[in-house]
């Protein structure tokens, strides 16, 4: 996997509806699982996550626009409580030591997980060619909307809210 690359181009959020096609990274598709390492120790499993809404985010330390979103993606995690689930999925190019500590630094306590050193998660989910490139998954594990680029909290809360019925 080449270097990601770091910018503010406008996401791709059309919201399908219905069923699950099969396992992609599309909208309408059934996101693939994924087990990786937190950054606190212990592993995280995508699938175990069904059941509520999960915004699966990759990003990384040095990507300013993913400075400017990850705010608003505690933001969110911290007022749905148990109906979304917020994962960070770090690139870690500056080290695990790094990431560790800017998440420390700015109290970013949703679930955060180092990217698997071959890149299978990225390709997984169509490459991940840009960073922040972001994934809102519905209760049964089906992506709803993918952003490529950060956002302001509003786009994010808006889907957030279409999708929980609320």
């Amino acid at each position: 996997l080449a270097a990601p690359g770091c910018g503010d181009e406008q996401g791709d959020s059309s919201a399908g509806a219905g069923a699950a096609t099969g396992v992609g990274a599309g909208t309408g598709d059934l996101a693939p699982d994924f087990e990786l390492e937190k950054v606190c120790g212990g592993r995280l499993r995508l699938a175990d996550l069904r059941g509520q809404a999960v915004i699966v985010e990759f990003w990384d330390t040095w990507c300013p626009p993913c400075r400017r979103a990850l705010p608003h993606l505690q933001e969110l995690h911290d007022e749905y409580g148990d109906q979304l689930t917020v994962v960070g999925v770090a690139f870690g190019r500056d080290g695990r030591e790094t990431v560790a500590r800017f998440l420390s630094e700015r109290n970013l306590t949703f679930p955060c997980v180092f990217i698997d050193d071959r890149y299978e998660t990225a390709r997984a989910y169509g490459g991940v060619q840009s960073l922040p490139t972001t994934f809102l998954i519905d209760r049964e594990g089906v992506i709803r909307e993918i952003w490529v680029g950060g956002h302001e909290k509003q786009v994010y809360a808006t889907a957030v809210q279409h999708l929980l019925g609320g």
